[in-house]
């Protein structure tokens, strides 16, 4: 009788182990990474709206009256940190300007010239409108917020916060299948689109401080 309750007593422990190794490695699992394909809308609202970090390559398209502009810019970002860094990779003419917030100050660099400018003290990092950081405080703050699905796309829409005539309103689109933030457009008031982003590749949930900082150094508080 005695070896029997010890037999159990061990199954016991091991399959309490097997739980706790279980729930830990699906905590991780659904902490980190793209794991929002086949998800409803709602639980895709909700995963977009608590992204904890993530890095970004962007094709960034600004329409004027006149003209269109086409950028290949690099985000970064930590919630936990309340860290930002954007970076231009193309075109070649303005490559390596960076935007760098480390949750205090605002630093805009210019890697080519060794130029810099800080801002001290910088309480708006929200107000980075092709940041994914700006659509969701956006989204947040917008008691008119939608989130629907629509041919196999689950879309965010929204007005923005500080809105302009050029600057009204943001959708989001997201692909069910492939889990995929995809691209992100932002209307004018006559609802024409003025700047296009495409989500080239993007990292949910995997960027760390020390990543978006490693090579924002320098110091130098001299003008661009």
């Amino acid at each position: 009788m005695k070896n029997k309750k010890i037999i159990i007593l061990i199954i016991s422990i091991v399959i309490i182990i097997g739980l706790i190794f279980f729930i830990k490695n699906n905590y991780k699992f659904s902490k980190h990474g793209n794991n929002i394909s086949n998800k409803s809308a709602e639980e895709v609202k909700e995963y977009i709206l608590n992204i904890e970090s993530y890095k970004a390559t962007m094709q960034v398209t600004v329409k004027s009256n006149k003209n269109e502009n086409n950028y290949i810019v690099l985000q970064k970002y930590n919630k936990e940190s309340n860290i930002f860094k954007q970076e231009i990779l193309e075109p070649e003419n303005i490559r390596g300007v960076q935007f760098i917030y480390d949750g205090t100050n605002l630093k805009i660099e210019n890697t080519k010239l060794n130029l810099s400018k800080i801002y001290e003290n910088y309480e708006y990092i929200e107000s980075n409108d092709l940041g994914l950081l700006a659509f969701i405080e956006d989204f947040k703050k917008d008691n008119k917020s939608k989130c629907y699905e629509e041919n196999g796309v689950i879309k965010l829409e929204t007005e923005v916060t500080k809105s302009n005539k050029y600057m009204l309103s943001k959708k989001l689109y997201i692909n069910k299948e492939q889990g995929k933030i995809e691209k992100m457009e932002i209307r004018d008031m006559a609802q024409n689109v003025k700047i296009y982003i495409l989500y080239n590749e993007i990292e949910i949930n995997t960027t760390s401080k020390e990543e978006i900082l490693a090579f924002s150094v320098r110091t130098s508080k001299e003008n661009i």
